[in-house]
Formats: C-alpha cells, structure tokens, sequence
C-alpha cells in the first residue's frame, strides 16, 4: 500500500493535473492545505483525498511531517502539486512492494527552467528519493527547500540505499513563469535568511539555496560569493562539498565571464566527481574561452563520450549530447574550419531539432557558402481567406464548432513556419484566439492573417482571470488549445476529426497525450495527459503554463490515445 503526501496552498491551476497521474498508483491521498482561498480542495476532494487543515508556521518541513503523520502505507510517495508523473509509470510505483531490503526509491525528476512554456531542451535531470518505508524514521528537516532524512541520515547523499524506480516526474515549479507568479524568490530568501541568522555555523544547504535564489534572477557575483560560502561550510564541517555547489560556482563564473579565474581550478572539482558531465561542458567553455581550443574540443568529446544519464547528478539536458556538438562547431569556426564546424552543427540540430543557436550558425554558413543575396519569391503562404473560415456561414453543426486558443510569445517564427503549422490546424478552427505573452512580429502577423483577437496575458496572481476573460471572446461551445508547433500524425488527426464531426460525445473534456520529447525507445518518451479538448461549460479555469483546461471536478473526462508531439 502507497500513500501520497502533499502539502499546497491556492494550486487549483495545478493539483488535478497531478493528482490525475499519480491516482492509479497510490492508494492513500493526503493534502495538507495550508490556507487555500480556492477551490484547490474541492479538486482534491473530488479525487478521494483526505483533507487536513494546518496552519503556516513558515516551516515546510513541519507541514510536510504533519502529513506523514496520517499516512498508513507501508511506502509514502511525496510530491507537489506542481508535479506530475510521465503518463503510463503510475503504475510502475507498485514495483516497490517486491523490494525486501531497500528503506528508498527514486524517481526520475524533470526540471523545466525555460521562460514560459515548458520544452523539451530546457531542462535538468535528477534521480531524487520521492518514495520511502513508513515508520522507518523517515521524516523532512528545514524550514525551505526541505530534505528527507532517514534514520538519522540525509537520504540523498546515501547513494547506496535508494533503489530506482523507471518512474518519470515532471516539475513544473522552477519555469521562470511560475516562480515570478508565485513570488517564489522572495519568498525563499527570506525563510532561508531566517534560517542562517546569528548561526556561526549555517547550515551549508541553506547558503547553497540562498546562492541558487541569486543565481535564479541573475544575480551571479552574490551568488558566486554566497556558494563560496556553502563550499567553504562543508569543508569546515569535514564534508565532501556537494556536487551541485561547484555546478553551481562555475555556472556563475560563466555567466559572468570570469573565464580565467575558473581555470585549472575547476579541474579539482572534476577530481572530486569524474563522471559528472556538467563539469566537463563547463571546463570546455571555459578553455573556448581563454583560446585553449584543442584542449576545449577535447572536454567536448569527453562530454560526448559520458553522455548525460548520471542521474545521481543533477544533469543538464544535453550536456552530453547537442550543447558539446555545437561549441565543437564552435571552436572549428574559431580555427577557421566552417565545414568541420557545418558538420557539428549538424550533428547538434539531430540530437535537438529545435535546438536555435545551432541552427541560425547553420543557417549563416549556409547563406556565406551560397555567396548569394536572398530574394523574395512573393510566396506569402497560403491567402488569408484560406486561414480564417467564417463560422457564421459554416454548415457543422453548432454543437461542434470548435474554438482554438493558442499562445504566442516573440520566440515563435518565423511566419512562414507559423503559417505553415496553422494551415495544418485549420480544419478545426471554427474560430482562433491568440494569447500574448510578449508578441513578436510574425506572431502578430499570424493572430492579423487569422482575424484572431488577441487577449493580453494576465500578469502576477491575475492569471487566474483568464479563463474568464477568454469567455468573453469564445464563440464555440468547444474549445481547443494549442501551443505553436504542436504537431499530430495521420491516424491521431483522424480521430480528432472524428470527435470533432460527432453528433454527441459521452465526455464534457477530452485528455490527450502531449509528448515533450520523442525517445528512440518508449522509455525514452516524456509523455503527459493534458485537458486540451472541452465543453465551456465543463472549464473551471485554464492553466497557460502547463497549456490545458482545469475541469469542472465531477465533470466526466474522456481519455484518448491522441498524441499531439511538442514541436519544442
């Protein structure tokens, strides 16, 4: 038996899209809430959860405990609700129950760090102890950023008890977009000051969080000085520093350009962790850099050779695949080898097609060998009257027009691609509506070419009025939504279309399958269930985030085996 501990407060944008992958694996659900004003626990309550109240003492650890303390499992699983399990590996938690001597088990965590959207590139990995034996002594420690201890020992430095699990978790928390909504860095740093005041000797956790809260808004000399100091406490303490402390040093002197001042010193960090291929992609940065380029394509190939699935580390993603590809690429153009570098780059944009600095070198070097001046071959695409179809004249049945919502942001062109993927879209737009979240000019130019209204996203804590600010704007009892260049196949667009030209549908919303990425083996996949597909009257609201409709709780919710890929 599994028991799932949480603690929220105001997640309602987010806790059915977690507890909805996680429920088939878990037997027991306990939410702590701390003091929710939405209808978070309703959403919880319509999954069976057992709801305890718990007042904010500023102190995770404490409501996390708190929520230990009413599991009767024999393992407890602990995540937040701006987490989600990989769909199809809730089941796969069961797997603990054959384990006979192992006191853990992790998970795969997947971190998005990119700006808004969540993609594919723009992510770490991190084996990380999600599920542990009840009433073995395990228990959380420290006010923020709060870690499991087992029986006296921090369970995340034993690497050799944790068994893990083929279980992938999705976070959310760390997109740029959810930490400004949430005011997450002020209100880190400030519990973490707390926690190190009039403290001779902090805790180095605590320093290296509070130099990790620097570093997230760019703020790279405290944050260089602050883990200085996380280092300096561990050594003191007569502990091996972390690996994640000397990442996190030289991703500040890089950031920083302090290229020489990293240099051999950052050989000694590799000494203490040889396998860690972070260091390496670094090291090679930082010898590009001081013009050491032979030396630099050298920790590149290495960087190749490790591969990035040392999970005991936090692992960048593509540290070991397109990032040490292009500054190859990089370093044959500083020696003046464009067809090397071509070649490289090449081999970067096949690891990650969507990878851009890769492909505008590609691109540049391509235009510098044609040696020609591009001109215009007054293709504009496909006409506008082809792009915006008149739902007032169309002949489908009310009940299934359908209104498309899409969110653009300055990073989506260029407009012929943007066309493109429209085009390929427009036989179930019945209607567009463009989300802007900071338009570009060829963004622009589609919502224009599409007689799309653009809503400007909401910003802070009035996201949470969009979904009513859409409702102004919706002229189809259904609604659909995209991201740019999500993409569907032959078999999956017809079925879509089958629902979309059906009479009548047993289901107010639909869960389609979103593949961020598209792994050689099925292992590889990181695939979720979204809420893309719904009745307006069956929305309670919208998340632009995660790109999907939050459900009506109680509402009847179909599952289907559409696949819509990133694009990203």
């Amino acid at each position: 038996m599994i028991s799932l501990c949480m603690i929220v407060k105001d997640e309602e944008s987010w806790i059915a899209r977690c507890l909805s992958s996680v429920r088939e694996g878990v037997d027991e659900i306990i939410v702590v809430d701390t003091g929710s004003r939405d209808r978070t626990m309703d959403i919880a309550h319509s999954f069976g959860a057992q709801i305890l109240q718990y007042p904010w003492k500023e102190n995770f650890a404490d409501a996390r405990n708190y929520s230990l303390s009413h599991a009767t499992g024999e393992w407890v699983l602990w995540m937040d609700a701006d987490e989600e399990l990989a769909g199809g590996d809730a089941l796969k938690l069961r797997m603990v129950s054959a384990l006979q001597e192992h006191k853990l088990a992790s998970l795969e965590t997947i971190h998005f760090n990119s700006p808004f959207r969540p993609r594919q590139d723009e992510a770490y990995r991190l084996a990380q102890c999600r599920l542990f034996r009840n009433g073995g002594g395990g228990h959380f420690t420290g006010g923020i950023h709060e870690q499991l201890v087992l029986s006296g020992t921090d369970a995340g430095e034993d690497a050799s008890t944790p068994y893990q699990l083929p279980v992938r978790l999705f976070h959310y928390g760390y997109l740029q977009s959810v930490t400004s909504l949430k005011s997450k860095h002020e209100r880190n740093l400030k519990l973490l000051q707390q926690s190190i005041a009039d403290n001779p000797n902090p805790d180095p956790w605590s320093l290296y969080h509070i130099a990790s809260e620097y570093q997230r808004v760019g703020k790279y000399e405290s944050a260089f000085r602050q883990v200085n100091l996380a280092i300096s406490a561990s050594l003191r303490q007569t502990q091996l520093p972390p690996s994640l402390f000397y990442k996190l040093k030289y991703s500040c002197l890089l950031a920083l350009g302090s290229f020489r001042e990293g240099w051999p010193g950052i050989d000694k960090a590799i000494s203490l962790y040889p396998d860690y291929v972070d260091l390496h992609l670094y090291k090679g940065c930082i010898l590009m850099h001081i013009s050491q380029v032979e030396a630099a394509i050298s920790a590149f190939e290495h960087c190749l050779t490790l591969g990035e699935n040392a999970l005991q580390y936090m692992v960048l993603k593509g540290a070991g695949t397109f990032y040490p590809c292009y500054y190859i690429g990089n370093c044959y153009e500083m020696r003046g080898m464009s067809g090397e570098a071509e070649r490289w780059y090449r081999r970067a944009i096949e690891y990650s097609p969507s990878f851009a600095e890769a492909v505008e070198k590609l691109s540049r070097l391509d235009e510098e060998k044609l040696a020609v001046t591009e001109k215009p071959s007054g293709n504009t695409g496909f006409p506008i009257s082809s792009l915006h179809k008149n739902s007032v004249c169309s002949a489908t049945p009310p009940d299934n027009l359908w209104s498309v919502i899409v969110l653009l942001s300055r990073e989506d062109g260029p407009i012929s691609a943007l066309r493109d993927w429209a085009g390929k879209w427009q036989p179930f737009a019945d209607q567009w509506i463009v989300v802007d979240t900071g338009l570009g000019e060829d963004a622009r130019r589609l919502a224009c070419e599409l007689k799309a209204p653009i809503l400007l996203l909401p910003s802070g804590q009035e996201q949470s009025q969009l979904w009513e600010r859409l409702l102004d704007l919706l002229t189809s009892p259904r609604v659909l939504w995209l991201n740019p260049f999500e993409v569907v196949g032959e078999e999956d667009r017809e079925a879509l279309a089958k629902i979309k030209n059906s009479q009548a549908s047993p289901h107010s919303v639909f869960s389609i399958n979103l593949c961020f990425h598209k792994g050689e083996i099925e292992q590889d996949n990181w695939k979720v269930k979204r809420n893309r597909l719904a009745a307006r009257e069956s929305i309670l609201g919208c998340n632009p985030v995660t790109g999907e409709f939050i459900a009506v709780p109680g509402c009847t919710v179909g599952s289907t085996a559409i696949t819509i890929g990133s694009g990203q």
